[in-house]
């Protein structure tokens, strides 16, 4: 019995040797599969953390509204084609326009007894648009008259400038009424302290915000400040434009009055106050401003805030 375990022990030694290179591929083949085992949850693998996004943390600000800018803004202007229906539907108020004729043209005197030569290169007066031509005379008031392409002038070139010519208007005038509306911000804080300041230096002020004492000095001087009712109106404002004093300014079309300040104009002293309206011309509707300068309970006159210039 003892021989026979020898035996099988040599036996099973013998068998092993003959196989060890199987043996070891074996024992190498288990041990890769469980290391991939574990490497496929191994807690330490690197991952790229997500992170939330909240649009809220935005900490880029807006710049902060001018409220003068937001006050006086700057018009939007439309294209020029489109304020003439791309050069087909052109309104009656862009007539009568001094053009000069690019090519021969010719007038046709009335009864068409005859006709003339317009040479190219010759000033004429557009008075309508017929079609796709200019109707063409001498003079607005003529009695002889042509037509011709409207490509064959430069009507698109002369009313393109002149829009171009108001565009720049309007937009000086906002920068004046900007630079106004500042200017009377920094006197309101400068009056603030009253005591210090010699009335004559005061080149406007909010009637409001004067002390009584200043307020009877400047009476004294222009007459009592004007009175406005409940509504912000102002009467002697209103029997001015009821009297037609200016045609241009109709009081049911008046969207703000604004109040009643001491303001000295071209050297002179006055009560001031405005009104917004709107305005409607060949180039568009815009927001339109003008004060009326007061004295001695009577409206002196009417000008626009933006260019100091009289209203119509």
């Amino acid at each position: 019995m003892k021989w026979f375990i020898i035996l099988l022990i040599g036996a099973t030694g013998v068998i092993g040797f003959m196989n060890r290179e199987k043996i070891y591929d074996f024992l190498n083949k288990e041990k890769g599969q469980k290391s991939k085992e574990l490497s496929t949850t191994d807690p330490q693998k690197e991952t790229t953390p997500s992170i939330p996004t909240n649009e809220n943390n935005n900490t880029g600000k807006n710049p902060p509204i001018d409220p003068i800018e937001e006050k006086y803004p700057f018009p939007d202007f439309k294209p020029i084609e489109a304020l003439v229906g791309n050069w087909k539907k052109i309104p009656n108020s862009a007539f009568p326009r001094q053009v000069t004729v690019k090519v021969k043209a010719k007038y046709i005197f009335a009864g068409g007894a005859g006709s003339s030569t317009v040479p190219a290169g010759s000033k004429t007066t557009a008075l309508s648009f017929s079609g796709d031509q200019l109707v063409i005379a001498p003079n607005a008031q003529s009695k002889i008259k042509g037509k011709i392409s409207i490509d064959d002038t430069d009507y698109k070139e002369i009313l393109g400038a002149e829009y171009e010519r108001y565009k720049n208007r309007k937009r000086k005038a906002v920068m004046t009424q900007r630079q106004r509306a500042r200017l009377i911000a920094a006197e309101e804080v400068k009056n603030s302290n009253v005591q210090s300041i010699p009335s004559q230096s005061v080149t406007i002020a909010t009637a409001s915000k004067l002390p009584k004492t200043r307020l009877s000095e400047y009476e004294n001087q222009i007459g009592q400040i004007p009175k406005r009712s409940n509504d912000g109106r102002v009467e002697i404002m209103i029997n001015s434009l009821m009297a037609g004093e200016v045609s241009e300014i109709k009081i049911n079309e008046v969207s703000n009055w604004g109040p009643i300040r001491y303001e000295i104009v071209d050297g002179e002293p006055y009560w001031t106050g405005t009104v917004t309206y709107n305005t409607t011309s060949l180039f568009g509707t815009f927001p339109t401003e003008a004060m009326a300068l007061m004295r001695n309970g009577k409206v002196i006159d009417w000008l626009y805030t933006g260019s100091l210039e009289e209203v119509p």
